[in-house]
């Protein structure tokens, strides 16, 4: 199963601490785990534990605008696409969750 997770919230938003909990637990269960991020959500691509999430295999995808905007001296591999991957990326994955500020 491959799993993918949306992640819309700022850094220091409690939406993306339980991104990192729920990743981190689904990584931990050997499962495949892919991450998209989009508008505020990029800011956690500076995150100091996500590089240790990409060596157990965490896949990483975001929105080239919302990286040049709110995370543009990021150092990890991201692939970067807009609306057409990330459709690609839900049509893939199954289950998808959304992790947002709301």
């Amino acid at each position: 199963m491959n799993h993918l997770h949306l992640l819309a919230a700022p850094l220091d938003h409690p939406a993306t601490a339980l991104f990192l909990k729920q990743t981190t637990a689904l990584l931990e269960s050997q499962e495949k785990v892919s991450a998209y991020f989009l508008h505020e959500g990029a800011t956690s691509l500076l995150h100091p534990q996500l590089p240790d999430l990409v060596a157990r295999g965490l896949r990483l995808f975001a929105c080239p605008r919302a990286v040049e905007q709110f995370a543009p001296s990021y150092q990890l591999d991201v692939v970067l696409g807009g609306p057409g991957l990330l459709a690609e990326l839900i049509e893939r994955c199954s289950p998808t969750r959304s992790f947002d500020p709301v």
